[in-house]
């Protein structure tokens, strides 16, 4: 301490006396000095030392910060108003977790079921390095309560209220996605992720839903975490508009309940259902598989997405076939009662079998809609040519896509001018080779049902601001009409009623209604491997589409199951997704209070006095019969047997036992001779691949194709003796 000392040696020359209390004096002084001196000293480091942190932290506290405050989304309505999704107030939750790890397994199982978490997670989420953690999802006011609660109490350990506690938690106002219904037409709706419509609906029309955001400030700490308190609406959001759907929240219900039926029987790889009303193109129902909880979505990533009714592409078989007939009759290039002989045809050096190898022998043009015959669709396409057919692929929407008011609309693939010859023209007759999607088959069976209009399909039917006012009305559009003469529709709708209900030659009496005129048709396609463009041996496409009443519409129908995991031999439209398509069309006419106007009856049993109902049985089982005993019970209940293979027992059967069917009907068996392990083999020249597979499994033979199209050729020939089980090779050409 100079000063001090300074003073001390200016005095030297003083009395001694007074110099040595001088002394004593100063000494006293100096010792008071020094220790205020250390207390001065021992504060400032213990300022610095216990305080410096915290100071520190204070002082990176005091950042101001802005973000943006999410408007409340406008609502997704069924067509009854009702609410599909919707948004509610929300909050994102920031925890400090320095000091609470030092309560870790107390906290944990005192948050993991308020958050509704696993004790486990909320650990590892608590158990991280940095000062905060975010809760991955927003919380709502119910949870938000008993967070604050918790925190307020030191819930953990609250008998240890004298420790230093300094954990906080802070809520940042948002918006949270609601979807009651969970996967309850998600494909359609589509999700939200960070106030965005990412998929369907909520994609389609993020505009009208989102709103106009506001904004928030706060004080953020050094980690960018948002300070208790500090958050404050520097400017309100704006709600978004709300969006009525033409969905109708029952027939969906009827459409998710059959579709959950369809996937737990036959496991398809995708499956697609739509509804709609054909005179005016309104999207009643729409369903997809695969799908998800748009509440959870980011728990099934693969499915979202995807929206099998609008997205897919793929060869639509003989749902085809009443297009073409439409376009051949318009024409002029057949008549519907002209004849032809079934069973197979060639043309261009390519035999065409139909699915019954033996055929029907001579059938008309009408017959080979209700026998779904593919040689008589060959010869009415080969008739038709190609100008005409391109004209009317056009005229049915069949060029382009329908502009559905959903996202990822597939497009058809269609042949190209320069591979337009004569086989091609052949298979685009019954709906092979080429591609189109389920909207655009619902468009161009619209024309035949509502009397020659082609309307585009919708689903939002209007737009209703937040004090709700009517903002937009969506109506029908018609892309185009009159390219069909009335006569010609007619025709070919009543030739699709027979389809359904004529017990000599419609094969589609699975999806019959008693009292109700169905118009219909079922296809079952091959599918085509992308890598290698061969079609796959044990992989098919059922379809049904039709409509009902068939005189005055009120809804048309579509079900496909993309590869039902089911025996090769029960892979068909008629046995597959008819049915359930009956289920569809039959609660729907009920909901609409349609009254029934009487028994369907075939066309060679009417009469004027109203003879000749049509009556109903339930297809028996055959399998494991003999050939005779089969055709006894099926002749027992009214039904017509055919054979397929040598004499023996019954393998296989279709349609499967227990479908509905008007008597009459026809039931194939596949036989098998029972002569050791010793089989013949058949004939497959000019089989599909589809044809000669099922056929050699009837027998217990595999195949090995080779390239793609009708067998041209096969190594061990037709009537050798070979063991069960053996391979057959056999070679396709197109």
């Amino acid at each position: 301490m100079p000063t001090y000392n300074s003073g001390w040696k200016s005095n030297r020359n003083q009395p001694k006396r007074k110099s040595s209390r001088n002394k004593k004096r100063m000494w006293a002084l100096q010792g008071s000095l020094v220790l205020a001196l250390s207390v001065v000293l021992w504060r400032v480091y213990d300022v610095q030392k216990v305080y410096g942190k915290q100071l520190k932290g204070d002082e990176a506290k005091a950042v101001d910060a802005n973000t943006t405050l999410l408007a409340q989304r406008g609502s997704i309505l069924d067509a009854q108003g009702n609410s599909l999704a919707f948004d509610v107030s929300a909050s994102y939750v920031d925890i400090e977790t320095t000091d609470l790890k030092k309560y870790l397994p107390d906290a944990a199982s005192i948050l993991a079921p308020i958050l509704g978490s696993s004790v486990d997670d909320v650990t590892k989420l608590l158990s991280t390095d940095a000062a905060w953690v975010r809760l991955p999802q927003p919380v709502l006011a119910s949870t938000k309560s008993k967070l604050q609660a918790a925190f307020a109490k030191h819930a953990w350990a609250p008998n240890d209220k004298a420790t230093n506690w300094s954990g906080e938690i802070t809520f940042t106002p948002t918006e949270e996605r609601k979807y009651p219904f969970k996967d309850f037409a998600a494909n359609t709706l589509g999700y939200v992720q960070g106030g965005t419509g990412e998929a369907g609906v909520e994609y389609e029309y993020n505009q009208e839903l989102a709103g106009q955001n506001g904004s928030l400030s706060y004080q953020r700490d050094s980690e960018g975490f948002p300070l208790p308190g500090s958050v404050h609406v520097t400017k309100q959001a704006k709600p978004g508009d709300s969006v009525q759907l033409t969905l109708d929240e029952n027939i969906q219900g009827f459409v998710e309940n059959v579709m959950d039926q369809i996937v737990q029987k036959y496991r398809p790889e995708n499956a697609a259902i739509i509804v709609t009303n054909p005179n005016t193109g309104a999207i009643l129902a729409m369903s997809s598989r695969p799908t998800y909880d748009p509440n959870e979505y980011w728990k099934t990533p693969d499915a979202l997405s995807q929206n099998w009714a609008v997205t897919s592409t793929f060869e639509p078989g003989s749902t085809f076939k009443p297009f073409v007939l439409a376009a051949a009759l318009a024409t002029g290039s057949v008549s519907l009662y002209q004849t032809y002989e079934s069973g197979q045809t060639t043309i261009d050096g390519t035999t065409i079998h139909d699915w019954n190898l033996s055929g029907w022998g001579t059938l008309t043009y009408q017959q080979a809609l209700e026998e779904s015959s593919n040689v008589g669709f060959a010869k009415i396409a080969e008739a038709l040519g190609w100008n005409n057919m391109n004209k009317y692929l056009n005229l049915f929407g069949f060029t382009q896509p329908t502009g559905v008011d959903l996202p990822n609309e597939g497009r058809s693939l269609l042949f190209s001018a320069s591979n337009q010859g004569p086989v091609q023209l052949a298979t685009s007759g019954f709906g092979q080779g080429i591609a189109v999607t389920p909207l655009q088959q619902m468009a161009a069976m619209g024309v035949i049902a509502n009397g020659g209009k082609l309307m585009k399909p919708y689903v939002a039917s209007k737009i209703i601001s937040p004090d709700g006012k009517t903002i937009k009305q969506f109506e029908p559009t018609v892309v185009r009409q009159n390219f069909i003469p009335q006569s010609v529709l007619d025709e070919v709708k009543q030739t699709m009623v027979l389809d359904v209900s004529d017990p000599k030659h419609g094969i589609d009496a699975a999806a019959k209604i008693a009292g109700y005129e169905v118009a219909g048709k079922t296809g079952t396609a091959q599918v085509a491997d992308p890598k290698t463009g061969q079609y796959y041996s044990d992989r098919f496409i059922t379809s049904f589409i039709g409509f009902a009443p068939a005189n005055d519409p009120k809804v048309e129908v579509y079900v496909t199951v993309d590869y039902p995991k089911t025996p090769e031999a029960l892979t068909w439209g008629s046995s597959i997704a008819a049915p359930y398509a009956r289920t569809i069309i039959k609660d729907c006419l009920q909901y609409y209070h349609v009254p029934p106007t009487g028994d369907v009856q075939s066309a060679s049993e009417v009469t004027p006095s109203g003879a000749g109902k049509v009556s109903y049985v339930e297809t028996p089982s055959i399998v494991g019969l003999s050939e005779q005993s089969a055709q006894a019970k099926l002749k027992s209940l009214g039904l017509t047997a055919m054979f397929a293979g040598e004499s023996g027992t019954v393998t296989k059967q279709w349609p499967a036992a227990g479908v509905q069917v008007a008597k009459g009907s026809k039931m194939y068996g596949l036989l098998s001779t029972n002569t050791g392990n010793k089989v013949t083999v058949p004939n497959l020249i000019g089989l599909s691949l589809r044809d000669a597979t099922n056929l050699l499994a009837a027998l217990s033979l595999n195949i090995k194709p080779t390239g793609s199209g009708f067998v041209s050729s096969q190594s061990i020939p037709a009537g050798s003796q070979i063991a069960t089980g053996t391979i057959v090779p056999v070679t396709l050409k197109s």
